[in-house]
């Protein structure tokens, strides 16, 4: 098992090879209770973002794994031993996370730690992972960029000119390296070619489909803090069904947040941790929300009215759900109300004299405005519509209160010209937007930074001034630390040798078919 190589290491060159735009790749990430899996360190969450080499993202999957050990360095990555307890094991999930590595280029930053992990978790299974062809972005990088650092939180704010949120998580750190690798594909200054095996179908495992994402960067943000849940778990397509149980504990919570009208930090937080429970997605947690909506809906149209008490109930609770297309067609209506109510011509009160055509038609876009329509001449009227050589005592009688008749066409020009000078403003300047754009000209220019790309090399590394740069002054160093992970895994052993051989003889007995299983389906 030692000697197996689990991925076959291609490069990025400037030489020949395939496109690797035309290529599918599956980004990887990984949480861990430690950093040495020789010293039965184990993985504790775990993300894969599938994507084409035109930046297309194709698929997600995540989920947090019970790595049956205590969580020693959970101010690392944050997760907690109560959250893993309720994650599935890695025999549960082999069959699943195989289907995402297969039938494309595995992507990790620093592949050879990703690698070992994986090793590690199969090798327990008895399952021979080995072939599938994987790409480095930490070598590529090193071998195309001259650069002081190379970890991927430099690397991603180089590339994208934003910093990186929810590091050590693993699928935000899948994600940010996903559009590294989609930048660096399309956007550099020489054309790179894929040199290495093509993607293989890696032979399936059973699948459980039990997952248990962990969402990232929760914050209440523009969206809101239930939208910004949503958006920190995995989009799967298709999606898992979510544990039933853990649904309905996630909407007894739900309903109790919403009913003050609005979702804190607190609540979010406890949310976010009953969706991860409860095994939700992008989509299933979209579905929830969506469900919860369109009930509290059909209730408030039960009686064939909906109130304005209502509707503003169901107004923030689209808002805090992220589900406003349910009740679109409602706030489309009041939106229409509201803004014809405070449109450019709210406050003036029109009368028409005459329902001719030409007056009726200037007259429903005055409403439409905001423009209240009158029947009697009193002092609030601020304009009188007639047609040309109309005899009415409302005309004369207009005429002495000293108000303004005029005819279709007139009222059309007086009502636009009222229309635009609403609409530009208190302040408004002929020249303030040729001096808003030189502002933002000039920022642009002062924040200028130097784009990526300046720090392409010359030519690319080869292997033998990659290794004597970045291997080389580093081997002392790494064969201390495997001696120590050595003597570290020794001593665990003989620990475990002394456990209760009851407890021994549970896990030989829970973990035999599992292992006979997918030992006959991806033999050693």
């Amino acid at each position: 098992m030692e000697g197996i190589t689990m991925f076959s290491q291609g490069h990025l060159t400037r030489g020949h090879g395939a496109d690797p735009r035309r290529m599918t790749y599956a980004v990887v990430d990984l949480e861990t209770t430690g950093l040495h899996p020789q010293a039965g360190h184990r993985i504790c969450e775990v993300a894969v973002v599938r994507m084409r080499g035109d930046g297309t993202v194709l698929d997600e999957y995540s989920t947090l794994v019970n790595p049956g050990m205590p969580l020693r360095n959970s101010e690392f990555h944050e997760i907690t031993d109560a959250q893993a307890a309720h994650a599935p094991v890695f025999a549960d999930i082999a069959g699943d996370l195989v289907a995402y590595l297969s039938d494309a280029v595995v992507v990790a930053h620093n592949l050879p730690f990703e690698e070992g992990f994986l090793k590690a978790e199969f090798g327990r299974l008895n399952v021979s992972a080995q072939g599938l062809p994987g790409l480095c972005t930490l070598h590529t990088l090193r071998t195309q960029l001259d650069r002081y650092g190379y970890k991927q939180n430099q690397l991603y704010q180089l590339m994208t000119g934003e910093w990186m949120r929810g590091q050590h998580h693993a699928l935000a750190d899948a994600r940010h390296l996903a559009r590294m690798l989609s930048v660096l594909l399309n956007e550099s200054p020489q054309p790179l070619a894929w040199a290495g095996p093509n993607p293989m179908t890696a032979p399936p495992l059973p699948r459980t489909g039990r997952i248990a994402p962990r969402t990232f960067g929760l914050r209440k943000g523009q969206e809101g803090w239930l939208a910004n849940v949503a958006a920190g778990l995995p989009d799967m397509n298709p999606s898992p069904r979510p544990h039933p149980q853990g649904v309905a504990t996630y909407r007894s919570a739900l309903g109790h947040a919403l009913e003050d009208g609005r979702i804190v930090g607190e609540e979010a937080h406890h949310l976010a941790e009953l969706a991860t429970a409860a095994g939700l997605t992008q989509t299933t947690i979209r579905q929830v929300h969506e469900q919860v909506l369109l009930e509290a809906r059909a209730r408030a149209e039960a009686d064939g009215v909906v109130t304005s008490t209502e509707l503003r109930e169901l107004e923030k609770a689209a808002r805090n759900l992220g589900a406003g297309h349910a009740i679109k067609d409602l706030l489309y209506v009041a939106e229409q109300e509201k803004a014809r109510k405070n449109g450019p011509l709210k406050g003036w009160r029109i009368v028409p004299v005459g329902d001719s055509p030409a007056i009726s038609a200037v007259m429903d876009h005055a409403v439409s405005q905001g423009a209240t329509a009158g029947v009697k001449i009193t002092k609030t009227v601020r304009l009188v519509i007639a047609d040309p050589g109309t005899s009415d005592p409302k005309i004369d009688h207009a005429q002495q209160e000293g108000h303004r008749v005029v005819t279709p066409a007139q009222a059309w020009d007086v009502l636009r010209a009222a229309s635009d000078r609403r609409e530009a403003g208190l302040f408004a300047d002929s020249g303030s937007a040729q001096a808003a754009a030189r502002m933002r000209s000039d920022s642009a220019e002062q924040e200028e930074k130097r784009p990526w790309q300046s720090f392409w090399r010359p030519r690319e590394l080869g292997a033998g001034e990659y290794h004597q740069r970045f291997v080389a002054p580093f081997e002392e160093r790494d064969r201390a630390r495997a001696a120590a992970a050595a003597s570290s895994s020794a001593a665990a052993q003989a620990e475990r040798k002394g456990c209760c051989a009851g407890s021994l003889l549970l896990f030989m007995a829970t973990g035999a078919a599992v292992t006979t299983t997918l030992t006959h389906l991806w033999p050693l």
